[in-house]
């Protein structure tokens, strides 16, 4: 007795075969019992295959080969060949014994036959797709001399098709699922009443594959994965001259969005196919007939299930933006700008912060800081001195921590995108609901942090209105521009140059820092950031928000140009507040873990005295308290 292998001819019989064909005369005991013989399984497959680690190792291909199939794939109607018997696709002669000769490849476009209920076979096949496949752009002159990276990624004589398609399951739409979730395949109580004996149809059946089709038979990221094979693969990229375009797309919006599983963001198929064309029949670019033409890329755009109301300026909008191949262009050139800005600011503020932190923790302390602290605690003895040092409102207290609120909402639902292939990123989205959720929250986030702005600068010329007032009480007049160049937090050339001095004395050239009074220049430069970021941040967050009524007035190169700026300005936001200033807030001994001034108006004697000197002497001497000299 022989027992037949692939690649190998035949062997004598091993004790081993004897165990395993044991196994086999059980599976076929027990399988009637596990498995009943269905219209879409003539030949019983299901009774060997249904059993999960079915497979057997190949020594010629070094490899283990499952045979292993899900029989909830037919029994439930989760795909396409459901109704497809095996030997449809697999030959008859090979599978028709036991063990199997070497199965040949499948050929996709081979005839198959599709039985309904009513038991007529309905012949089928995909040779009208291979046909359109060669007026494409995945023709098979352009497949088959493909090489990848890894090696082939089909065995000799597959089908070019496994190139893109497996054996998904239905997608059903979201509206749908929980009706295709509990549905049983032999009953639609509402389709049977004409379906089951009238007309007989297996309503199940096409309520799946109609209802799928409906959409994309892969999520976004699946079909990215997909296109990935090819169009990812170097030694692919090198051969056809072409630029990894799933990376540039990874990096758009819509492949962040696919990342953190957005089932609703344009993939794939969702530009390089219109509406309604066929998949197969893909072009290029350079195609007049092509959806991403320069003609035509507007339409794909403006979709229904895109960005219906966009002017065809919109598609102007670059999705597979990739700077660093694209160097002088206005894009590429914004983003340097951005750039060299960060390290500008970011770099002295960071020096500043960790330098102080530093003179803090060494105990390092000028002449005369004893004594000014001294001065602190009696003008805060004072009832009239403590209300003078008290540095922050009622009213500026709750616009700081409105203010901070909203940050944090901004940067938690915000800054997942711009990480979405990092694990903490899609753990975020998922916390706050989902991808659709967190943009719901940035938006209004977004909308209040404006609305605030807007009534902070109402509070600043009221602010204005009542200085002018007591001046003309006072008996002395004071003009507009003069009240505003009076402002606390206006930064005058006087704070630069004493900047520059604390710079001097924080690297030890200078024995004294310089004084400050209410507000220091660091906090200064910090709140004229944050004005000019949330402008900055709401002109861009509104155009990007809005693209399908700023697409009417402006280019969609506008749109990258303001997803660019609305990118970098936030991660300038987050590293300055997000880290510098909460970490000078919070860490320096005089305040932690949280300055009083934010939530009681009072500052710590030991920050009074160290860092708005200037403001505690004047205090006193207008109250005749006796202070340290020079002060």
């Amino acid at each position: 007795m022989r027992w037949p292998t692939r690649g190998r001819g035949f062997r004598p019989i091993r004790l081993r075969h004897l165990r395993h064909g044991c196994w086999f005369l059980i599976l076929v005991l027990l399988g009637p019992t596990r498995t009943t013989v269905r219209a879409d399984d003539p030949d019983n497959c299901l009774l060997c295959h249904q059993y999960r680690g079915l497979g057997r190792y190949v020594a010629d291909d070094d490899a283990l080969h499952l045979y292993y199939t899900n029989p909830d794939y037919h029994r439930r109607v989760l795909g396409a060949h459901a109704r497809i018997a095996c030997t449809d696709c697999h030959e008859r002669s090979e599978v028709n014994v036991i063990p199997h000769r070497d199965v040949s490849p499948v050929d996709c476009t081979r005839a198959c036959h599709l039985s309904d209920i009513s038991g007529v076979a309905r012949q089928f096949d995909h040779a009208n797709v291979a046909r359109m496949l060669e007026s494409s752009a995945h023709a098979r002159e352009q497949l088959a001399p493909l090489e990848f990276t890894g090696g082939p990624l089909l065995e000799r004589g597959q089908s070019l098709c496994l190139y893109c398609h497996d054996e998904p399951l239905y997608r059903m739409p979201e509206s749908l699922r929980p009706l295709a979730e509990h549905l049983d395949v032999h009953t639609l109580d509402r389709c049977d009443v004409c379906h089951k004996q009238q007309i007989p149809t297996d309503s199940a059946f096409y309520f799946k594959h109609i209802a799928s089709r409906l959409q994309h038979a892969r999520a976004p990221l699946e079909m990215t994965q997909t296109c990935a094979v090819c169009h990812s693969d170097p030694r692919v990229l090198e051969r056809t001259g072409l630029s990894d375009a799933v990376a540039s797309f990874l990096h758009s919006f819509h492949g962040k969005a696919a990342l953190l599983g957005d089932s609703s963001t344009a993939d794939c198929l969702g530009c390089h196919v219109a509406a309604g064309e066929n998949a197969h029949l893909m072009l290029g670019q350079d195609d007049p007939q092509s959806a991403v033409h320069a003609t035509r890329v507007a339409d794909s755009c403006r979709s229904t299930a895109c960005h219906p109301g966009a002017d065809r300026n919109i598609g102007a909008a670059a999705v597979h933006l990739d700077l660093a191949t694209e160097r002088g262009t206005l894009e590429f050139w914004v983003a340097v700008g951005f750039i060299i800005l960060t390290v500008v600011t970011f770099g002295p503020s960071l020096m500043f912060v960790v330098l102080e932190l530093f003179q803090l923790v060494i105990g390092r302390q000028h002449r005369g800081a004893h004594e000014m602290e001294q001065l602190a605690k009696v003008v805060l003895a004072h009832p009239e001195g403590r209300r003078r040092l008290t540095r922050f409102t009622i009213n500026q207290r709750v616009q700081h921590w409105i203010l901070a609120v909203l940050f944090a909402l901004l940067a938690l639902t915000g800054f997942p995108l711009k990480f979405a292939d990092q694990a903490w990123a899609q753990w975020l989205i998922d916390f706050f609901g989902g991808l659709r959720i967190a943009r719901h929250i940035h938006h209004t986030a977004g909308v209040a942090l404006v609305v605030g702005f807007f009534a902070h600068v109402l509070y600043v010329l009221w602010a204005l209105r009542q200085r002018m007032r007591a001046r003309q009480t006072d008996g002395s007049r004071t003009g507009p521009v003069a009240a505003v160049l009076g402002l606390p937090m206006l930064i005058r050339p006087r704070d630069l140059y004493r900047a520059g001095q604390l710079m001097l004395y924080l690297v030890g050239l200078r024995k004294s820092p310089p004084v400050f009074g209410r507000f220091t220049v660091k906090e200064k430069l910090e709140y004229t950031g944050v004005a000019w970021g949330t402008i900055l941040l709401g002109v861009t967050g509104a155009l990007l928000w809005g693209e399908q009524i700023s697409s009417r007035f402006l280019s969609g190169r506008v749109l990258n140009i303001a997803l660019i700026a609305h990118t970098y300005e936030a991660f300038l936001a987050v590293i300055h507040v997000g880290i510098l200033h909460i970490c000078s807030v919070t860490l320096n001994p005089h305040v932690f873990p949280l300055s009083l001034a934010t939530v009681t108006g009072q500052t710590p004697v030991a920050e009074l005295a160290g860092q708005h000197s200037e403001q505690v002497a004047e205090v006193a001497r207008e109250l005749g308290i006796a202070g340290p000299e020079g002060h």
